[in-house]
């Protein structure tokens, strides 16, 4: 499968986003979970995940963060929402410096721009 079938491929599929927030001494600062549907996945790499409230979710795609989710129910521990049959579960440690880092992560995700 090409980059391009794979962009095809992956619109539209559901994933549940589950980050660990560590500081550089790898002590644990919060997790975050959140969901949402691929909008799309640029040329760069960036999954960009469509919300429930159609806010946006960048993050970066990688198989190893990356596998299937066994069909269910979810709960976003964050919210309470439940997440029925997500297509992949995605999930990653991320060192920040900060709340402030934190927070804006959760907001958007990684986006850079």
């Amino acid at each position: 499968m090409t980059y391009d079938e794979f962009q095809d491929f992956i619109r539209g599929k559901l994933f549940l986003v589950g980050l660990s927030f560590y500081n550089a001494d790898r002590q644990l600062l919060g997790q975050y979970q959140t969901s949402g549907r691929v909008e799309h996945l640029t040329d760069t790499g960036i999954l960009v995940l469509k919300r429930d409230d159609d806010s946006l979710f960048a993050v970066p795609y990688d198989d190893g963060a990356i596998r299937p989710a066994a069909p269910g129910e979810y709960t976003e521990h964050s919210t309470g929402k439940t997440i029925v049959n997500p297509d992949y579960l995605l999930s990653g440690d991320v060192e920040v410096a900060d709340a402030a880092e934190i927070e804006a992560i959760r907001e958007r995700g990684f986006f850079t721009a």
